[in-house]
């Protein structure tokens, strides 16, 4: 499912200083060697974690919808590039309650897992045990990715 990808993570780290490593069957991803991005397949799903000092196997999100991967790997490599190239990015909504109109997040029997899913689209969902991490992924989800992919390649 990642391999489908290459070519956008290319894209965005293209003349940045972020590297890329392979981490569990995945890659992982970080500037400075303190702050890690790692994403990788597992049983069908993309799962997405963040971590510092090391690449860490405790995913915060994950899906398998390749349209909601496409938009985690826009957001969090474009985040990483604008540090790399300090440029400011969208500062997007992070509470609950600023989730917007044709997004839902459910309870899950894994508390604090959200499922998090499109209202008008089942194929659009995503778990997350975060808000911090899943809200701002739906307002991201409102835009053209070719257009959200633009503005973290300043």
């Amino acid at each position: 499912m990642l391999d489908q990808h290459t070519a956008l993570i290319e894209r965005l780290l293209h003349g940045s200083s972020t590297r890329q490593r392979e981490f569990n069957q995945g890659w992982s991803f970080t500037n400075d060697g303190t702050l890690y991005f790692s994403v990788w397949n597992e049983d069908g799903n993309t799962f997405f974690s963040w971590s510092e000092r090391q690449p860490d196997t405790a995913a915060s999100v994950y899906t398998d919808s390749d349209t909601v991967t496409a938009y985690l790997l826009t957001t969090q490599l474009g985040a990483k590039r604008a540090m790399a190239l300090h440029f400011d990015v969208p500062r997007l909504p992070r509470k609950i309650d600023q989730l917007p109109p044709l997004w839902a997040a459910d309870k899950t029997q894994q508390p604090p897992t959200l499922h998090y899913h499109r209202t008008d689209d089942a194929s659009l969902h995503f778990y997350c045990s975060s808000e911090f991490y899943g809200v701002p992924i739906t307002h991201a989800m409102q835009y053209d990715l070719e257009d959200l992919l633009k503005t973290y390649m300043a």
